[in-house]
């Protein structure tokens, strides 16, 4: 019976350490998994809002000169026709950072948004080696 007092301990270590392996595995997955989304989500929200400026531009009213909005606020509540025109639902954060995004300006007008982000993304276009560097503008 002295003899196998210790069996049990020593298979109880061995248990420990291969589940602390694998869920170490698992962690760095799930990591990898939920940066992939969030770059996704950067994709989608910033593209939204692109497409919004752009929207504004092109729905400017007969007889005033087509300009980008001058503010987020003006993709969320156009008057300049008489009328409330949404051109964006609301206004999202960058999903990378969690803050505002950069803006891209002409002049006082809004042309695009960027991440303000230095981190290195999984997938980008070529050319973009951080967050910061992937524009989304209009022309």
């Amino acid at each position: 019976m002295q003899r196998q007092r210790g069996f049990t301990f020593l298979l109880l270590l061995w248990w420990v350490a291969v589940s602390s392996v694998v869920l170490a595995a698992l962690g760095q997955q799930w990591l990898l998994e939920s940066r992939r989304e969030r770059e996704m989500e950067l994709v989608f929200r910033a593209t939204q809002i692109r497409d919004a400026i752009q929207h504004f531009y092109d729905q400017t009213p007969e007889g005033q000169p087509k300009r980008y909005p001058m503010s987020f606020d003006e993709l969320l509540d156009d008057r300049r026709s008489g009328h409330e025109v949404r051109h964006l639902r609301r206004l999202w954060l960058d999903p990378i950072t969690l803050k505002p995004w950069g803006v891209i300006r002409s002049g006082n007008q809004i042309k695009g948004v960027y991440s303000r982000a230095k981190g290195h993304p999984l997938r980008a276009p070529e050319g973009v080696n951080q967050y910061s560097d992937w524009r989304f503008e209009q022309g």
